[in-house]
């Protein structure tokens, strides 16, 4: 099937050009319409406190200088991620749970691989499994969300198995990933950057021993690796405070990254969310669509997981029978079971 691909910088400023008017690189800023209402990002303000005031919500907070404050609101809608402040506030026995294996990611200038290993990724989603790792790369816009050739950028998921009983208490080998480059502990995403190179080393080595060669040098050619930590959490209602506060998106259930459907989620919901506003949806049928849609696919998620880093393939299975039986040299295995091509 096509693949239209695209990164999340690109989104996000084509985002911020129509909805606030932030101008860059990236696109044109449309002409600001006469009748539309007032968008203001407030960043640096973390949500301390939810309480019903009246036939409003009172929504306490904290800046990054120190200062308290509170805003009322009509409707609260709480889209602030996976680890979600409002979730908490309003269900604090609802957390991320630890899947077992972390994604490592990274791009590369499509300029600075071999012609060879381009042309495994170019116009291609190409996946590569073996026991405990799943690896996948794809061509996305570049600096600016060019699309010269040249100037794209590979970009690659890497998922592999690391043990460990929670995220609370590491195990020495996930703790040792997560730990940046200034000694602090990260809990569930490093940033890209951040990531002890001597850390990173490691997992040039490990990549060079176990994925294809095509693989590995994009791997190793990183040169801002971030990590993500795999995680479960999902809530099991999504409006509270007598229907004024409500969970979108991430927030209320966050996907595994091998579904691709966070965004299509938080489209959904914010768009379904204005139909019963607007009164097009019912209540009762809006709840049920968007609770619906987040345990189907969130359950969907840790299947894929599950057969993904923990269940023997058949692919890989009829791969290794074949390779008992006929045992071609390395260079002669990759191509025929590294490369898929759905374009």
């Amino acid at each position: 099937m096509v693949q239209n691909m695209t990164s999340w910088d690109l989104v996000y400023y084509i985002l911020r050009a129509n909805v606030d008017y932030v101008e860059s690189a990236y696109c044109k800023v449309p002409q600001r319409r006469t009748d539309e209402a007032e968008v203001r990002h407030l960043h640096g303000h973390k949500v301390t406190g939810i309480e019903k005031r009246g036939e409003k919500v009172s929504v306490a907070y904290t800046t990054t200088d120190n200062i308290e404050g509170t805003m009322e609101a009509d409707l609260v809608v709480g889209a602030d991620g996976p680890s979600s402040t409002v979730r908490s506030l309003l269900q604090p026995d609802v957390q991320r749970t630890y899947a077992g294996y972390v994604a490592l990611r990274g791009t590369v200038r499509e300029n600075d691989v071999t012609p060879k290993t381009l042309e495994a990724f170019k116009d291609r989603f190409t996946f590569f499994h073996a026991r405990g790792i799943q690896i996948l790369a794809y061509l996305i816009p570049g600096e600016n969300g060019t699309l010269e050739p040249g100037q794209r950028l590979v970009n690659f998921v890497y998922y592999t198995n690391i043990p460990s009983e929670s995220l609370d208490e590491p195990s020495k080998e996930l703790a040792e990933l997560m730990t940046d480059v200034d000694g602090v502990r990260h809990r569930i995403t490093m940033p890209p950057g951040k990531t002890n190179p001597k850390v990173w080393e490691k997992q040039r080595v490990i990549a060079s021993e176990k994925l294809p060669p095509q693989f590995a040098e994009i791997v190793r050619a990183t040169k801002k690796p971030f990590v993500q930590v795999v995680t479960d959490v999902i809530s099991p209602k999504n409006e509270f405070v007598d229907g004024k506060v409500i969970l979108l998106g991430d927030a209320l259930a966050g996907f595994r990254p091998h579904t691709v459907a966070s965004t299509s989620q938080a489209a959904f919901d914010a768009m379904i969310l204005s139909d019963m506003l607007s009164g097009k949806v019912h209540r009762t049928e809006w709840k049920k669509q968007t609770l619906g849609y987040a345990r189907t696919i969130q359950s969907r998620g840790v299947d894929m997981g599950n057969r993904s880093q923990h269940q023997d393939l058949p692919l890989e299975q009829h791969i290794h029978d074949r390779n008992l039986a006929s045992k071609p040299r390395e260079e002669e295995i990759w191509p025929h079971w590294a490369i898929v091509d759905v374009v």
